[in-house]
């Protein structure tokens, strides 16, 4: 990182980041493009590593990419406002924070580890109004028709720019 000034080391610290957004976005290994999008998500650590949650549709691009090469990137980015100077003009800024990791994506099958990566997923969001869920909070035929994924974070940086 070439700014070490704004560079986040302290896991907490970056945790609190990835714990205060909701979108994430996934990059995916292909060809001749990378395909990249942006998704909600819920986090959690588990074994000392960033574990990041995500569900949708049975069937689609993201699951294909990651049963073809499950090796992803991520991005995640907030509290970003634009700081204006008039004059001269090329000494406005941006604040921000943001975290960016890479790691494995895997699809998750077992219908009692996607009731628990929902749960982290729906606590992820409901977390700002004070909402929990438990993993019995979801229907049968819903887990069964519902793709739930994650991607384990082998490396993860943050950032600040106040």
């Amino acid at each position: 990182m070439r700014r070490k000034d704004r560079e986040l080391t302290d896991m907490t610290e970056i945790f609190e980041i990835v714990k205060r957004e909701n979108v994430c976005t996934v990059a995916f290994c292909d060809e001749p493009f990378p395909y990249l999008i942006p998704l909600n998500y819920g986090a959690r650590m588990e074994e000392g590593k960033l574990v990041l949650y995500f569900h949708g549709a049975s069937q689609g691009t993201k699951l294909e990419q990651i049963k073809k090469n499950p090796h992803v990137s991520f991005s995640i980015f907030g509290g970003h406002k634009i700081k204006l100077v008039k004059e001269p003009a090329c000494e406005s800024s941006t604040s921000f924070e943001s975290v960016c990791g890479s790691g494995t994506a895997e699809i998750i099958e077992e219908p009692e580890a996607k009731r628990k990566g929902l749960a982290v997923i729906m606590n992820h969001s409901g977390a700002p109004e004070g909402i929990s869920y438990d993993e019995t909070c979801f229907p049968d035929r819903a887990v069964e028709v519902t793709a739930v994924w994650k991607i384990t974070a082998e490396t993860v940086t943050g950032k600040r720019h106040p």
